[in-house]
Parts: C-alpha cells; sequence; structure tokens
C-alpha cells in the first residue's frame, strides 16, 4: 500500500494529542514514530490536539445516535491510533467467543451462523467515573459485557492440507455451533517440558528476507485482484496469493502480507461513526475492518489452506497505550490470532502489522510493522494478554494485573533488543527529589527522553530534557530524573542505532510520581541527549578522563578537563550556561592538543550548572564528532575580568599542530604562563627552514603609549626560535605564533599561548622591528627600545653577512665588528624625541643603508 502523502505531518511520539480524562476510556493503539520526528520537537501541538478532541468528544455525547453509539461499542482497534487522542468512553464489548461447527456446513450457512451471534451480543455503555489504578491512562475501549461465564480455550483440530496446489473445501473442517471462535483439538499445553522444546521465530526463520519472494508475489497478486473485481472471494484470493507458498510457514506468510497492505482500519467505525466491520465478508467487500474483522478474516483465510487458526480475544497494549483504569472487571477489548505450525502455536497480529491511525484526522496510515508476524510470546506478552491464560504460550502465566503494572514497552524495545536493568515496574516514586531507570543494550544505542508533567489528569506540561542525567555506555544507559515539582510525570524513552541518521523511536513508557522534589537550578539544555562519555568513546581514540561521575564542581570558577588518547585527535568544545552568550563562552576555554593527550581548561564565571560538550576528530577527518557532554555545576563563580582573552584558537600551547609546523622542545608546554614579573621567554627548537612571527594583544590596554607589537622581540638563531615578552601592564594576554618555511610564504597560524600577570609590570617596549631583522640576528645591547636622554649607549649587535652597520640620530654613529662578528660601539642619544635608527648594509654592491631597528629618546624627567 502507499503511504498516506501526508503521513510525515502526523504527530509524532510527543505531537500527538496526549489529554488524559478519568471519564474516558479509548483504544490501545500502536501509532509509531514518524519518520524524520525528532523526540524533542511537537510539543506545540498539543494544545491544538487537545482542543481538537475535546469537541469531537462532545459533538459524540450530544450527537450519537444509539445505533451510531451501539456500533462504537461493538467491537475496536487496539493497535493502530497514534498516542494522544482521547474520546468519548467507549466500551466495546467482544463477540461471545465463538465454537467451531459441527458438521461441514455451506459457507452460507457458515456465514449466517456468524450473523446470528453477532446479532446476539449485548451492548452497554461503560461507566464515566471510572478510577485511576495505575500509571498511564488505558487507552483502550474496556468491554463490560452481559456475559459472565468464562471464556473457552481455543482447542485444536488439525485441519486438512493444501496439497498439489489444490485447497480443500472449508467444509471439511470441523467447527462448533457458535461460529468462528476455535478449533477442536488439544488445549496449548505450556508446561515446562514443551515450553524448553518450542521453536523462537529466529528458528522458524532467521530473517524476515527470506520471505522476499513470497511477499513479492503477494504485492503483485494484490494487484491483480484489485484490477479484477470478480476476485474477491477467500477461495479466490487465497488461491492467488498462496500459488508460491511452499511450506505452511510461507502460507502464513502470504496471508499476513495481503491483510496488511490490502486491509484498512476502520477509523469511522471505531470513532462510531458508522457500524463497524468485523464479519470476513464484509471486511473482504469493503477492504476496511476492525481489529476483530483482521482476525476472523486471517482465521478464515487460514482454514481455506487447512491451517490451524484461532481468535484469541483479550487485552492490548499498543504504542499509544496509556495506564490508568484498571482491565480487571472489564471485558477484552482487542482480538490477534495463534496459528499452527510444526504441532506448535505461534502468535500473529495483522491489524497491528497493517499501519497506524491517525485519529485527528480521522485517518489510517499504512506502515507494515513485522515485528507481529509470529512473535515470540515472551515478547507478545508484553503488549497482548489473552482472556484465557494458556494463550499466552509463556511457561509462568503472568496475571492481568502484572501485565498493566510491566513497564510499557513498543516494538522498537525487542527490534533494538533491548532490555531492563531496573526498575521492572512502571509506577516509580522518587527517593530525595530523583528516580533512576536503566536499559540494557545488545548493540551500540543511542538514547533520548521526554518528560512531561500530568495537569488534572487532562493535558500535559512539557518538561523537555533539563530535567534528567543520561549517562551512557557501549551496552547500557542510565537516566536519573528529578521532577521540579511535586506530582506525577511522564517518562518517555527513545532509541535508534548508534550512528544512525534516522529518527529516534519510543521504546519504553514509564510514570514518576514526585513526593519530595528538591530544589535546584534547572540542568542546561543537551541536544546531545547524553551526559559524560559518548558509549564509543574507545572507536573514537580516547582511552581514559580525568573527570569522573555525574557531575563536575568547580569549587573556584576554574577546572582542567584532560583526555588521554590513543591516537593524536583534534578537540574543539563547547560550553553553555542559561547567562553566557557565544562570545563570552569562547573566553571560558582553552584548549590543547598533543599526540597522547586533550585538555580543556575551562572558567566558570557564573554560578550554576554548565554543559561542556567535546568534540574531536583524526588529523585527515573532516567532521568532528561529539564524543563527551560533561555536567559543571559551579559554587564560587571566577571574576570575568580573569576570562581568557578573545581569538583563542583551538591550539593552545604546544602539540600536535606545532609539531607539525616544524617547531618542537618547547619551553613551555602548557598553553597558560603565568609570571609576577611582567616577562617571560618562550623558547622552541626550529627547523632551519622554519622562519616564526609572533604577535601579542590583550583585550583593554590602558597603556597606549606604545603599539603592543613593541613589547615582543623575536631572535632566531639555527635551530632555535625564542620569543621574549615584555609587559606593560596587569592582565591578561594572547600571544599568537606563525610560521612559514620555504614551501609556504606567507605565514600561517601555528599556535597560541596565555600569559596572565596580576603584579603591577611597567616594563619599556623592545625597539621596533623592521623586516631584514632576520635569522641569526640577536640584540645584545640596549634591550630596551626607549633610551635616555643626552646619554651614551653601548651598542652591540649580531647581524649575520652584514658588511656594515650604522646608528643614525642627532649624529652618525659607525659600528664595528670583532671577531665573533657582532657589531659594537658607543652612541650617543642626543635630545629627547630624537630617533636611534639601526642601519646595515648586507651587499657591497648595494649603494645603501636598511633600517633593522629603531630606538626612541626619552626625557629623563
Amino acid at each position: 500500500m502507499k503511504a498516506d502523502p501526508d503521513s510525515n505531518k502526523s504527530p509524532g511520539p510527543l505531537g500527538a494529542n496526549r489529554n488524559r480524562q478519568l471519564s474516558t476510556t479509548c483504544s490501545s493503539s500502536r501509532g509509531t514514530n514518524q519518520p524524520g520526528n525528532h523526540p524533542t520537537k511537537g510539543a506545540a501541538r498539543w494544545a491544538e490536539c487537545r482542543n481538537h478532541s475535546e469537541k469531537l468528544t462532545l459533538a459524540h455525547e450530544n450527537s450519537s445516535s444509539p445505533t451510531r453509539r451501539e456500533s462504537q461499542t461493538s467491537d475496536f482497534h487496539n493497535g493502530n491510533t497514534p498516542p494522544g487522542c482521547t474520546y468519548e468512553e467507549v466500551n466495546c464489548k467482544l463477540l461471545e467467543k465463538p465454537h467451531q461447527r459441527v458438521a461441514k456446513d455451506s459457507r452460507r450457512n457458515g456465514k449466517a451462523m456468524l450473523k446470528d451471534a453477532v446479532a446476539t451480543q449485548s451492548i452497554k455503555d461503560a461507566p464515566k467515573g471510572s478510577p485511576t489504578k495505575n500509571i498511564f491512562l488505558f487507552w483502550a475501549n474496556k468491554a463490560d459485557g452481559s456475559s459472565k461465564a468464562t471464556p473457552r480455550t481455543p482447542i485444536v483440530q488439525k485441519a486438512p492440507e493444501k496439497t498439489h496446489g489444490q485447497i480443500k473445501s472449508r467444509s471439511q473442517l470441523s467447527v462448533s455451533k457458535a461460529g468462528l471462535g476455535g478449533i477442536k483439538g488439544e488445549k496449548p499445553r505450556s508446561d515446562a517440558a514443551e515450553t524448553a522444546q518450542k521453536k523462537t521465530r529466529k528458528d522458524l526463520y532467521p530473517d524476515p528476507k527470506v520471505f522476499s519472494h513470497i511477499d513479492a508475489h503477494v504485492l503483485r497478486a494484490s494487484e491483480q485482484i484489485k484490477s479484477r473485481q470478480g476476485l474477491s472471494s477467500v477461495q479466490t484470493i487465497i488461491r492467488l496469493i498462496t500459488e508460491e507458498a511452499q511450506s505452511k510457514l510461507e502460507m502464513v506468510r502470504a496471508i499476513w502480507m495481503w491483510l496488511c497492505h490490502n486491509i484498512e482500519y476502520d477509523v469511522d467505525g471505531f470513532l462510531g461513526l458508522s457500524q463497524k466491520i468485523h464479519m470476513p465478508e464484509q471486511v473482504l467487500k469493503t477492504r476496511r475492518g476492525v481489529c476483530s474483522g483482521y482476525a476472523y478474516l486471517c482465521q478464515e483465510m487460514c482454514r481455506e489452506v487447512g491451517l490451524s487458526c484461532v481468535g484469541v480475544p483479550g487485552y492490548g497494549r499498543g504504542t499509544g497505550y496509556r495506564q490508568g483504569l484498571s482491565c480487571l472487571q472489564k471485558k477484552s477489548s482487542h482480538m490477534w490470532n495463534a496459528v499452527q505450525l510444526e504441532g506448535q502455536w505461534h502468535l500473529l497480529d495483522t491489524c497491528w502489522g497493517a499501519g497506524i491511525v491517525d485519529v485527528e484526522k480521522r485517518r489510517f496510515i499504512p506502515r507494515h510493522d513485522d515485528f507481529f508476524f509470529l512473535t515470540d510470546p515472551k515478547y507478545f506478552i508484553e503488549t497482548h494478554w489473552p482472556e484465557d491464560p494458556a494463550w499466552q504460550l509463556v511457561e509462568q502465566h503472568v496475571s492481568l494485573e502484572d501485565f498493566e503494572q510491566r513497564v510499557f514497552k513498543t516494538s522498537e524495545f525487542f527490534k533494538l533488543q533491548l532490555s531492563l536493568l531496573s526498575p521492572d515496574v512502571s509506577l516509580l516514586k522518587t527517593a530525595h527529589g530523583e528516580a533512576t531507570v536503566a536499559l540494557k543494550s545488545a548493540h551500540p544505542t543511542e538514547f533520548s527522553y521526554h518528560l512531561s508533567k500530568l495537569s488534572g489528569e487532562v493535558s500535559k506540561d512539557d518538561m523537555g530534557t533539563t530535567h534528567g542525567m543520561m549517562t551512557v555506555s557501549k551496552q547500557s544507559m542510565t537516566l536519573k530524573v528529578t521532577p521540579p515539582t511535586e506530582g506525577l510525570f511522564d517518562l518517555m524513552v527513545f532509541a535508534r542505532p548508534s550512528d544512525s541518521p534516522g529518527p529516534y523511536h519510543w521504546v519504553c513508557s514509564y510514570q514518576i510520581q514526585c513526593l519530595e522534589p528538591i530544589s535546584r537550578e534547572n540542568l542546561p539544555e543537551n541536544p546531545f541527549h547524553f551526559w559524560g562519555l559518548h558509549q564509543k568513546v574507545k572507536d573514537f581514540g580516547i582511552e581514559d578522563c580525568s573527570w569522573r561521575g555525574d557531575l563536575v564542581v568547580a569549587a573556584r570558577g576554574a577546572l582542567l578537563l584532560t583526555l588521554q588518547t590513543t591516537r593524536p585527535l583534534l578537540a574543539t568544545y563547547e560550553l553553555v550556561h542559561q547567562e553566557l552568550d557565544t562570545s563570552l563562552s569562547k573566553k571560558c576555554l582553552a584548549s590543547q592538543a598533543e599526540e597522547d593527550k586533550l585538555s580543556c581548561h575551562v572558567l566558570c564565571p557564573f554560578w550554576g550548572y554548565y554543559r561542556l560538550s567535546v568534540f574531536v576528530k583524526d588529523l585527515g577527518d573532516t567532521a568532528f564528532k561529539n564524543a563527551a557532554n560533561f555536567l559543571i555545576r559551579c559554587s564560587s563563580p571566577i571574576n570575568r575580568n580573569e576570562l581568557f582573552p578573545s581569538g583563542l584558537s583551538m591550539h593552545c600551547g604546544s602539540g600536535t599542530y606545532t609539531r607539525g609546523r616544524g617547531l618542537s622542545n618547547p619551553s613551555h608546554s602548557a598553553p597558560i604562563i603565568t609570571t609576577m614579573q611582567g616577562k617571560c621567554n618562550i623558547t622552541f627548537h626550529a627547523r632551519p627552514d622554519v622562519e616564526v612571527a609572533a604577535v601579542l594583544s590583550k583585550d583593554n590596554v590602558t597603556n597606549t603609549k606604545y603599539p603592543m607589537e613593541r613589547y615582543v622581540l623575536l631572535t632566531h638563531l639555527r635551530n632555535k626560535v625564542s620569543v621574549c615578552i615584555l609587559l606593560p601592564e596587569p592582565g591578561i594576554y594572547k600571544v599568537g605564533l606563525f610560521g612559514r618555511n620555504k614551501d609556504h610564504k606567507d605565514f600561517a597560524h601555528v599556535c597560541d599561548y596565555i600569559i596572565r600577570c596580576f603584579s603591577n609590570p611597567r616594563w619599556p617596549p623592545f625597539p621596533r622591528v623592521y623586516s631584514l631583522w632576520r635569522r641569526g640576528c640577536i640584540l645584545l645591547q640596549p634591550r630596551t627600545g626607549v633610551l635616555q636622554e643626552q646619554s651614551w649607549v653601548t651598542f652591540r649587535v649580531k647581524m649575520p653577512k652584514a658588511h656594515k652597520a650604522l646608528v643614525i640620530g642627532h649624529a652618525k654613529t659607525e659600528l664595528k665588528p670583532t671577531q665573533s662578528k657582532i657589531w659594537e660601539g658607543e652612541v650617543h642619544t642626543g635630545p629627547a624625541g630624537t630617533l636611534l635608527k639601526l642601519v646595515a648594509k648586507f651587499s657591497q654592491q648595494s649603494t645603501s643603508m636598511e633600517v633593522v631597528l629603531s630606538f626612541d629618546v626619552g626625557s629623563s624627567g
């Protein structure tokens, strides 16, 4: 069947109307997550859905005729309604459990008896004010039938086989007087000896792909049947769709596929807007039916090919299930099938396998769900509870009360191979304001969750993901929820395979009763859903982490995160706080990437909770991956004047990047240098072809007499680079290092250093440096760039390849080279305001002198 064109607009697990009404009992529905719907989206639609639901309920109460009301309560679909729609309380009485016919009656007589069985039902409305017993509002029409007799157990009599491509007449099957309910034979055994020998679905077939040829044939045959109106009888349809079936298992598969793709759920009948369609001939004619319509037609089609099949009445818990009204005093509200293969009974639900219903829009959305085809009983009992416990087909029978109190799990829970670690009941009570849920996963799985508060049992307040802490490992998930107020809360857990680009799917639900909320600030939003290290962090190259536990405390407003790595990685970081904007957040982080370690210095300028997210990638990759999300609580913020300088790169201090640029053996490996004297030297070993430049900057400069570039002096030796820094005033500075080599003429950023000085330095600047101050040049004297007026100063400068050197000011002084090739001379500074220039000629043929350094002459006052 072609999917509904608007199905992508259908409400997802959070977008559907989620009203609760004590006086309302709705059908349990199996609406699944809509593709593309993120679990944290869609909350804005609740109010709209609620209004729609209330209007529809009112209309039903005021205008529904007795006939319509009776049709609404006669049967219902217990598995295809997406979560969140409330309707007038409808208690459906299922058909009295039918018996087999006793002789080889004609098909026409059999249908007549079925109609008689339907006609003799007694239907009555359920009370409007049933009390809430369990966790969620039970989304199912409860049946309050007049018959108090104990339901009969379906019994089996072996049916004839389909042989040589021919289908034996259904009249050869022995059935009881009541109609289609059961097949005579042995009651399904559930003793330990038989249970140990039972085949699981995996034993029957390893993967649904083994049915690909059958599925394709059924879909082709379906088109043929649709195109020819005469091909509408059970016999004709069965003959066409089972032509390629070679076993009973393949026959069951063919019937399953045809029903799932050719019968739509009778939405109008369920809503009481028309007579419900449940008799096989009606279902075939209209191609619509409620749950019993699917079940009875499945039973009819199985009998046509000699398969033993029964309809099993009971209660269903679909994806729209909400606990609340007890089922203990009600008749069953759903119907499915059991089919016998190789002497063993197996369970299936064609209604839930066919699709979902958007009740708000009153439409059926085809969505094949193979989970409900021959589902293992241990999983089936999580969502289907039969009236007769024998049809649970499990060793230890589950009581209805236990069934209602179990954690609600969707089919996606089992598809993802999840299991419960704790707790195993769906109603949780907080201890010290907190409730904890833990799941186990067989494969790496990503999780998310959504918390909402029940208000007056009829609506919900969206709590989002700011009141829980989810941590994950490679095979488990733990979620600690701290509701903000007293009351009742819904907790929905979502999951998807790790690294899957698809949407998260709803997997299970709890309800949390908060007795004594703890008072604390909301956690910061976490779009990555988990806290701590990613479950695949070792695959990312991270071996260990310096931060342990769920919460990191920054007692003094500063922290250092260290991640040990198994290979060189690059990392970037994101710090989030409700009062922290993006620009200020960048001034709170200083990161370093070394060969076997990633580090990040974190500053916290505000009280409260922070999220620090870590993103890593290998050196050759283009995209960063979220590797960790840490929760930080700051109880003593740092002064905002002590934040890091603006414009820091992701490469602070020495590390992988500096080594790749030809710099090694740093004098300072850490990115933060604290000096009380207001000066420091940073040195590296450098390859001979590497040239380095340095830039000093400060966010707020008060001493503006000389430019900041005058406070850095670079000295290039053969295999060493020295960056000498003098600070003109206290504060926090950034030193940016840049490099180039013979292959790259432009300077490229290498790394940043942070220099902090909280004393009161007043260092004068260095002389101004010109382009000819190159490798091998060393300023020995004077080291300051501001000279005293009318004084004699000794100049000693080493300038390789220089042929002549002079100092020019109010007078011209020629410097003389020593045997060690150092140019020396005594220079008179002259009056204040004079600019002394050190000039040199580096070629004998040159007729001009080039400026190398310049000095200012200041006043003695």
